[in-house]
């Protein structure tokens, strides 16, 4: 996992090339007029990276399962509004809650035995969760406003994280 800013700072020069490059993609971006949906990334094969811009209403964390993905990591930019997320280290360990779902690369897990951490996520800056997390987004906070997200799948050869 890998916290940090969406504008460039000194410390930008330490995050794997590919989130500079794609930080510097939507920074160059009018991020307010993206529509709603999937986005390619020039210079990356779509299937290696991409993405989504999203919409919604926060919702409790009852209403979620913790997930985890094998091949994909995900870059979360908060663009409007507030929520929290939750994380924890997959220690390959969890129940699982139903079948692994190939097309989404995607997991999710029972709760029990999972330790969630607790975020405040916001705008400007970015959220990394790689493979080994555990985790779950677009948890209610203290404000009822919507948030506008938008979320990079990078393919893990490209972080070079297997």
């Amino acid at each position: 996992m890998l916290v940090g800013n969406t504008q460039p700072t000194q410390i930008s020069k330490s995050y794997p090339v590919v989130i500079q490059n794609v930080l510097e993609y939507l920074n160059n971006l009018d991020q307010e007029k993206l529509a709603l949906g999937r986005h390619e990334l020039p210079g990356f094969d779509s299937k290696q990276a991409w993405f989504v811009v999203l919409e919604y209403d926060k919702e409790p964390l009852g209403n979620f399962q913790p997930e985890v993905h094998k091949y994909h990591s995900d870059l979360q930019i908060i663009l409007e509004g507030s929520e929290v997320m939750a994380w924890a280290i997959d220690t390959g360990e969890h129940s699982n809650a139903q079948p692994y779902n190939q097309e989404r690369d995607l997991q999710f897990y029972e709760y029990p035995g999972i330790e969630l951490s607790f975020i405040h996520a916001k705008r400007n800056q970015f959220y990394l969760f790689t493979p080994n997390i555990v985790h779950i987004t677009n948890i209610e906070n203290d404000d009822s406003q919507p948030v506008r997200k938008l979320v990079v799948k990078i393919h893990n050869d490209l972080l070079e994280a297997k």
